[in-house]
């Protein structure tokens, strides 16, 4: 067998090792289908900053039952008892001073009942609470989107250093190959010296990429797990299938709109600003009386000298009024005070939906220049894998020299590299347009997951010299 047909079977043996090692990479991933949601799912059990966030809305939603304390009635009981001690002069019958020593106890229980009637603090106070808790609760969803985008993040970083090194693998297998094939040329006086050094340069770069595969692999693992806690998360990847499904809105300015409306940060801060301009009517009713309903009852006994050894039951129920007439400017001051603080939330209110545009329009942008650019790119594979077969050939028929063959592998792995990044990337832009819009968590995960269906490898990162396989018909 000539040293070219042994080269062109080394090359495809090396491919098929690497797409078999991928193809079994993750068996845990091939037994479902909804790898991602399963992933993610563990990321909400297990992310700190999630749970978290999750005990801090617990905490916030705690503000409305004691904001609604202060419109219900409120009872107190008192009990007291004191030990006096003394002398008591006095007069006798006779107009003689006379002194006794006293020595008593005096015991008084009391029990108050006060219901507020009007009160505008409190109920603006509830209103406040009550507003600051849908904020609380558009905030844990904005934390559980940021979960999202983080996870998201993380496990596309994990299927490119997977695919990555792979091909990285299936670069050393080529290019040993090669080198060994170049070496037999010079042996049979087919090959230069040179074509051999230029064979052993090209596997020594080789290895290094691929000792650089395998750390960023190492490193994409060990992000993902610090979020989910799994020691193997479930992992999915492309199929051959090159599209994208469908989405929601077509334009960018639907995107904009379905963002403004439903973007779980943007709905925290309108909260928020609801809850500083009730704050100012809060603040206004420092001017405001307040009227309570009262009732109380109190036993004592021996509450004076002049009530020894007598016991006094008594009962009272009014209506207690309270205007208030000054106080010092603190009111006025506490108005223009909150007034500012309104102010503030609405000015920052406008500057994120300001950027909350800009953001969804770059990630539409980028969904819909990735797909333009893996159809570019998959051409590119299908063309530079054909360049490679020609430069095997040309060695063959003795008009190409190894060299070629070399820069035509070399060529062939970064483009398939640059391919299967693209793929991520526009899948990652994808995710985030989503969130940007405020999509539920639930239909992003499974919109994710219907992209990522075939098991780690079994896409067309290393599926042999061809290029990848695409349906037929047009673009969505």
């Amino acid at each position: 067998m000539s040293g070219p047909a042994r080269l062109r079977r080394g090359c495809a043996a090396a491919f098929a090792v690497a797409a078999a090692l991928l193809a079994g990479s993750s068996a845990a991933a091939a037994q479902g289908g909804k790898a991602f949601a399963a992933g993610f799912d563990a990321a909400q059990a297990h992310d700190a900053d999630y749970r978290a966030s999750r005990f801090e809305l617990r905490a916030r939603e705690q503000a409305v039952p004691i904001a609604r304390a202060g419109l219900l009635p409120g009872v107190v009981g008192r009990y007291s008892e004191s030990r006096v001690r003394g002398e008591r002069d006095q007069l006798n019958a006779l107009g003689q001073d006379f002194s006794q020593r006293i020595d008593y106890r005096n015991p008084v229980w009391a029990l108050q009942l006060r219901a507020p009637l009007i009160n505008f603090d409190a109920y603006r106070r509830l209103q406040s609470a009550r507003y600051q808790a849908d904020s609380a609760r558009a905030v844990f969803d904005a934390r559980g989107q940021e979960l999202l985008d983080r996870f998201g993040s993380a496990y596309m970083q994990r299927l490119f250093a997977e695919e990555v090194l792979a091909l990285a693998r299936a670069q050393v297998d080529a290019f040993q190959g090669q080198s060994e094939a170049a070496a037999r040329r010079f042996a049979a006086g087919e090959g230069t010296r040179a074509e051999v050094a230029e064979a052993a340069a090209s596997l020594a770069v080789a290895r290094a990429q691929l000792i650089e595969a395998a750390d960023q692999r190492e490193v994409a693992d060990r992000t993902l797990a610090r979020i989910t806690g799994l020691a193997a998360v479930p992992l999915r990847g492309f199929g051959e299938d090159t599209r994208m499904l469908p989405l929601p809105y077509a334009d960018a300015e639907a995107w904009i709109d379905a963002g403004l409306a439903r973007n779980p940060g943007l709905q925290a801060r309108r909260h928020a600003l609801d809850a500083a301009r009730t704050e100012v009517e809060r603040a206004r009713a420092g001017h405001y009386p307040r009227v309570d309903f009262v009732a109380a009852a109190v036993d004592s006994r021996n509450e004076s000298i002049s009530t020894l050894n007598q016991q006094v039951r008594q009962a009272s129920a009014g209506i207690e009024v309270s205007i208030p007439l000054y106080a010092g400017g603190g009111v006025e001051a506490a108005v223009v005070q909150a007034q500012a603080e309104a102010s503030r939330v609405e000015a920052q209110l406008d500057g994120e939906a300001s950027l909350l545009a800009v953001d969804v329009r770059r990630q539409f942008q980028a969904e819909q220049t990735g797909r333009a650019k893996v159809e570019a790119l998959g051409d590119a594979v299908a063309a530079s894998a054909v360049a490679l077969e020609g430069a095997q050939r040309g060695l063959a028929a003795g008009v190409r020299t190894t060299v070629d063959v070399l820069e035509a592998t070399r060529r062939l792995f970064l483009t398939r590299r640059d391919f299967v990044q693209a793929r991520y990337e526009v899948l990652l832009a994808r995710l985030r347009l989503q969130v940007l819009a405020g999509q539920p968590l639930a239909q992003i995960v499974d919109d994710i997951d219907r992209h990522l269906t075939a098991p780690l490898g079994g896409g067309t990162a290393v599926a042999g010299a061809a290029a990848p396989a695409r349906t037929t018909g047009p673009n969505p």
